[in-house]
């Protein structure tokens, strides 16, 4: 546990937290103009590294409940940015696809949303960074995405 003098004691859970709000704070406000909400942002961000995945593949990687999933998907859909399909290998599964429209919009997004999460993390060395990033990853057991990729 850290101990701070103006908070007293402080466990990780709440450090993460407040961590966590600082970098999505940064960049709702980058996203604020755009009409795109941090949990849409992050799905568009999500499905332009593959090509389609499943509902529940979207909800565990961005972890979000499957009615709210179902929401945002539906939305994005009715804006024309993602689109859904059966898939070919199992008629059975629906994948989620971004559209062209969908692309644009997350290329045009994509450097400003890098830079709020950089200036969020401004406190910290390039190492400190590569080395939360590191830390988070293990133990969120994800592969890091690379900001400075796409």
């Amino acid at each position: 546990m850290t101990t701070t003098e103006d908070d007293g004691p402080v466990g990780p859970s709440l450090l993460l937290d407040r961590a966590a709000g600082r970098v999505s704070s940064a960049v709702q406000k980058v996203l604020r103009d755009s009409g795109v909400t941090l949990e849409k942002w992050r799905i568009l961000d999500l499905l332009a590294e593959r090509e389609g995945m499943t509902m529940s593949e979207i909800a565990s990687a961005v972890v979000v409940t499957g009615p709210t999933l179902t929401r945002i998907v539906d939305d994005l859909a009715t804006k024309a940015l993602v689109h859904r399909e059966v898939d070919v290998h199992d008629r059975r599964r629906v994948l989620v696809h971004l559209t062209p429209r969908g692309q644009r919009l997350r290329r045009s997004l994509r450097p400003a949303v890098v830079e709020a999460e950089a200036a969020a993390l401004s406190a910290l060395t390039d190492d400190q960074r590569s080395t939360l990033s590191a830390l988070l990853t293990r133990l969120t057991g994800t592969a890091a995405a690379d900001p400075t990729s796409a």
